[in-house]
C-alpha cells in the first residue's frame, strides 16, 4: 500500500540511481583501500570530508528540485534526486574505510587468505554494518523524496 500521488516507478528510479552510485563508490573505496596505506589514507579522507560537505545540501536539493528536465524525453528529476542522495548515502561506508588500518588485506593476503576468503571473511565483517546503514539511508531518502513529490 502506498501512499497517495507516490509513483512508484519514480520511487524504484530514484532508489534505483542512489543504491547504484553509491555501490561503485564503495567498490571504489575498497579498492583504494586495498591497495596500501600510501595515498589511498589521504583520499579516503578528502572523500569523507567532500561527502560530509555536500550530504545536507544535497538532501535539501532533492527535496527542492525543481522540474528541471520536463516529461519529454529528458533525464527523469527521480534519477538526479537519486544522484543528489549519493553523499548521505556514503558517509557510513566512507567512515568505515577510513577507520580500517591501511596494510589489512595486504596482511592477510600475506597470510595466504584468497579473494574468496578475504572478502567473506575481512571485507563483509568491517564494512556489512555501514553497508547495512548505507542502504537504510537510500531507502529512507528515496522514500521521502516520493513522499515529498507527491504532495
Amino acid at each position: 500500500m502506498t501512499a497517495p500521488g507516490v509513483m512508484l516507478p519514480d520511487l524504484a528510479a530514484c532508489l534505483g540511481m542512489t543504491a547504484a552510485a553509491a555501490g561503485l563508490g564503495v567498490a571504489a573505496f575498497v579498492l583504494l583501500r586495498a591497495a596500501g596505506p600510501g595515498l589511498s589514507g589521504r583520499v579516503l579522507a578528502a572523500c569523507r570530508t567532500l561527502a560530509v560537505a555536500l550530504a545536507i545540501p544535497g538532501c535539501a536539493l532533492a527535496l527542492l528540485l525543481p522540474r528541471l528536465a520536463g516529461e519529454d524525453g529528458g533525464v527523469p528529476r527521480a534519477v538526479l534526486q537519486g544522484l543528489c542522495l549519493v553523499p548521505l548515502v556514503l558517509l557510513p561506508p566512507l567512515g568505515a574505510a577510513c577507520r580500517l588500518p591501511a596494510g589489512l588485506a595486504r596482511t592477510a593476503e600475506g597470510l595466504g587468505a584468497g579473494r574468496g576468503v578475504r572478502a567473506r571473511m575481512l571485507w563483509l565483517p568491517l564494512l556489512g554494518p555501514s553497508g547495512l546503514a548505507a542502504l537504510l539511508l537510500a531507502v529512507g531518502g528515496s522514500v521521502l523524496v516520493a513522499l515529498v513529490d507527491a504532495r
